[in-house]
């Protein structure tokens, strides 16, 4: 709550100087949320942008502006109505409604002319499996049963799909409840499977190191294997949920609140032994905007985000969550294959439209074409500018305040 009274207090105080609320708050509003998502302790859950992700077709300007600008956006709409209520009549107040039809039109005519001219777009069918796998499966008498289960689930996909067979079988985050590279019996399971299907897999599952103190490295992980291949590649997540999968200041680790001890990876999660190249964002990276643009800078064609929003229950979490994906496929133009444990599965087009969707709480396994991308969009290229924007008028309008009285 200190971050919005923060955005009011600024604006508060420079429009005792003249400065109109409609303009400084916005701007004001749309920094403070950017700083409220950056760094360990980031968390843009309900950015204002987000908001948006229902309407596509208005918001294809986020491929040059990003989450921000489309915050940026939705604030200047309401600063031009707040404007109009506030202002008197006649010449201030008719300019106000020039803005706002501005404001309205120009993100339509845009929208409308990018999804018309849409060029056609290569594609890769990706096989989708949502388990529905309950908490209860790290107990040692379940876990066969949770891989039997995927293992299942993955042959009947591949048989229904055999005209029109996947390139790629996805599976959610930490499906396998095995440290997956260092338990034989469940490495061989999962490497037969995908050598005699011939088709490649992405899964989720924990890893493990040991450290030269004999104490373990655990990371939340993903692994890409390839037929006759076996796992070519890992990706560790990077971006960890803070006082849940690890504990910003170590000292609370010494109190048990049921959170994980995981570490964070360093590399990108661009899997190029894979033709086309993807993307892996697990969980919590795909509400960030910086984890998708990095991906696509690094040469991924699409994204695969992975997820177990199992802990949600029946929310509007789940929806949200899959929502906020819609900005990471337009700020970067490539389809993506979201694959949850207990939903929302799904399939993304490169300009945020949902091809295919899931059911939650149910045990789910669909196939469908991702399309790729065809280069970089502006956003990707050259990230917020938007925030540089914004930071420089909020702070001309500072230092013009601070030479009149208020």
């Amino acid at each position: 709550a200190l971050w919005s009274g923060l955005a009011a207090m600024a604006s508060a105080w420079l429009a005792r100087r003249g400065i109109p609320v409609g303009l400084s708050f916005p701007l004001a509003w749309t920094l403070i949320e950017a700083g409220k998502a950056a760094g360990v302790l980031g968390f843009p859950w309900g950015s204002i942008g987000y908001a948006m992700a229902d309407t596509p077709h208005i918001i294809q300007f986020a491929s040059l502006t990003g989450l921000w600008g489309v915050t940026l956006w939705v604030l200047l709409v309401n600063g031009a109505v707040h404007a109009y209520l506030d202002l008197p009549w006649a010449v201030p107040k008719a300019s106000a409604l020039i803005v706002l039809a501005l404001l309205f039109g120009a993100p339509f005519t845009h929208g409308r002319y990018v999804l018309e001219h849409k060029p056609p777009r290569p594609a890769v069918r990706v096989g989708l499996i949502q388990p529905n796998t309950d908490k209860d499966k790290w107990t040692s008498d379940v876990r066969g049963d949770v891989l039997d289960d995927l293992l299942a689930h993955t042959r009947f996909l591949a048989e229904a799909e055999a005209d029109q067979l996947p390139v790629l079988m996805v599976w959610p985050e930490t499906a396998v409840p095995a440290f997956l590279p260092r338990e034989v019996e469940q490495l061989a399971r999962v490497r037969g499977l995908v050598d005699s299907m011939g088709v490649a897999l992405l899964t989720g599952y924990p890893d493990g190191t040991l450290r030269e103190d004999r104490s373990w490295r655990v990371t939340n992980s993903a692994g890409l294997f390839l037929p006759g291949r076996g796992r070519v590649a890992q990706y560790d997540k990077r971006h960890l949920v803070p006082f849940s999968e690890y504990m910003p200041l170590p000292i609370l680790d010494l109190f048990d609140f049921g959170q994980s001890s995981f570490s964070p990876g360093t590399v990108s999660g661009v899997m190029d032994a894979f033709d086309p190249p993807f993307g892996v964002l697990i969980c919590f990276e795909s509400i960030f905007p910086g984890p998708s643009r990095d991906l696509a800078q690094n040469g991924a064609r699409f994204l695969v985000n992975i997820t177990n929003d199992q802990w949600f229950g029946d929310s509007a979490a789940p929806v949200q969550h899959l929502r906020m994906n819609v900005l990471r496929v337009i700020e970067n133009r490539m389809g993506m294959a979201r694959a949850a444990n207990t939903g929302i599965s799904a399939i993304l087009d490169p300009y945020g439209f949902l091809t295919r969707t899931s059911v939650t709480f149910e045990p789910v396994r669909f196939a469908g074409p991702v399309e790729l991308s065809r280069g970089t969009t502006f956003y990707t290229r050259h990230g917020d500018w938007i925030l540089w924007v914004a930071g420089v008028l909020l702070g001309g309008m500072f230092l013009w305040a601070c030479r009149r009285p208020r």
